[in-house]
């Protein structure tokens, strides 16, 4: 009775055993470029069923490799995607245990881009003077000096970036800090200078003395090139914008 009973165990044993594990297969693959056969590093390779929901993704190694483990049977499909190249996709039918072997080759795709990328922004804020300077400057009305222009110029005075506008030459009169009075006309019919700064009309000096002639504006007397940030002249009054 006890060795019966023994080999029914053993059958017991034997029938469990033998019941079959669902099928994997192990899918192994190669990302490829179409044109010049080079392998394709950290390209996202999806593998998923066409009938179902299940799906799984993994990443190329460096020779292009990639690897699943443990697929199940059926139809499936491959995807493979890379920043620069076209995306790719194939068909596969899984239909008993083993190691697939698979290729994706990818073709390359010209990636356009923006022509300015913005990568940082200023926290200053235009003021309303130099708004103003730049909405004038580009009515083309008048003639206009930029900052950049003035520090290129590399002049120790206000007077000598004048100079080389057209019609404004210094007069014989007295000379300021730094410079001579400015006019505008040709040597024989001089007019004098109006200078505004900052939206404000520069006053000529009173006379120190009655029958004394007053002294002469010199625009160096008041300010440097280095505290400049735009220039603009204008023909005459007439001609000078309201704001």
């Amino acid at each position: 009775m006890r060795s019966s009973r023994h080999l029914a165990l053993a059958g017991l044993a034997a029938l469990l055993f033998a019941v079959p594990a669902p099928a994997q297969t192990l899918v192994r693959g190669r990302l490829l470029d179409a044109s010049t056969d080079g392998v394709i590093a950290e390209g996202t390779i999806v593998i998923s069923a066409v009938r179902g929901q299940w799906q799984t993704a993994t990443r190329t190694d460096s020779a292009g490799n990639f690897e699943f483990a443990d697929v199940g049977l059926g139809a499936f499909r491959l995807r493979a995607s890379r920043l620069g190249y076209r995306e790719t996709i194939g068909d596969l039918a899984l239909e008993s245990d083993s190691v697939v072997s698979v290729e994706l080759r990818m073709a390359a795709q010209s990636v356009v881009l923006q022509p300015v990328t913005v990568m940082t922004r200023s926290g200053q804020r235009m003021s309303a003077q130099m708004r103003g300077f730049m909405e004038r400057m580009q009515t083309g009305h008048g003639r206009f000096i930029t900052r950049s222009e003035i520090l290129g110029r590399r002049a120790g005075r206000v007077t000598d970036v004048l100079t080389g506008i057209p019609n404004l030459r210094p007069s014989s009169g007295r000379m300021g800090t730094s410079g001579h009075p400015m006019s505008r006309g040709s040597s024989t019919a001089q007019c004098q200078m109006m200078f505004i700064i900052d939206g404000v009309r520069m006053i000529h000096p009173m006379p120190t003395a009655p029958r004394v002639r007053p002294a002469e504006f010199v625009i160096d007397d008041y300010v440097s090139p280095s505290e400049i940030d735009g220039i603009e002249v204008y023909r005459g009054e007439a001609d000078t914008p309201s704001q």
